[in-house]
């Protein structure tokens, strides 16, 4: 009888250690936008700081013009990017969060790569103006993945627009997030 405890108990350790390894493999195999999808989709992120900034820049110098730090600000929740909704393989960005008391939701589009040339290391984020299509109408930001972890995410950037008439300046927005779990 003590024979078939030890074996059962060998039996149940190798199955245990096979799914473990499996695991470990898989996320050694997996590519890096495999593995920021994973990270960002894995569950709800807590904003810990949202820094925005706008600006204009011409002649080489960047004059702020507004500047804001918000901080414990909702969560965003990351949707798994898909070829449908809400389109050319992105995904929703949900951000829920209580602004004058009152809780509120804005829904975004994020792809885990710079959408423009399809590096890894950036993720892009489209928002758009209520009724109109979040990627093909919306404003696009390439933020750089400054730190990816299973428990902390920074992703930071500037994004610019000519100013029209050839005044050689550009008007700047940039957003830097500070997220944990």
């Amino acid at each position: 009888m003590k024979r078939y405890y030890y074996l059962l108990f060998l039996v149940c350790i190798t199955f245990i250690a096979s799914l473990s390894s499996c695991e470990a493999v898989e996320e050694l195999t997996e590519t890096e936008t495999e593995k920021t999808i994973r990270i960002f989709t894995g569950g709800t992120w807590n904003i810990d700081t949202l820094v925005t900034k706008t600006d204009l820049f011409s002649g080489g110098i960047s004059t702020i013009q507004t500047d804001s730090t918000f901080n414990n600000y909702g969560t965003l929740e990351f949707q798994k990017p898909n070829q449908t909704v809400p389109g050319y393989g992105s995904g929703y960005m949900i951000h829920r969060y209580l602004k004058n008391g009152i809780n509120r939701v804005d829904t975004s589009a994020w792809v885990p790569y710079n959408f423009n040339s399809g590096n890894n290391n950036y993720i892009t984020l489209f928002f758009a103006l209520p009724g109109e299509d979040l990627v093909v109408d919306g404003y696009d930001m390439y933020l750089d993945l400054v730190e990816l972890s299973e428990k902390r995410i920074r992703i930071s950037g500037w994004r610019r627009e000519t100013i029209p008439g050839g005044s050689g300046g550009s008007y700047g927005t940039y957003r830097r997030y500070h997220l944990t779990r």
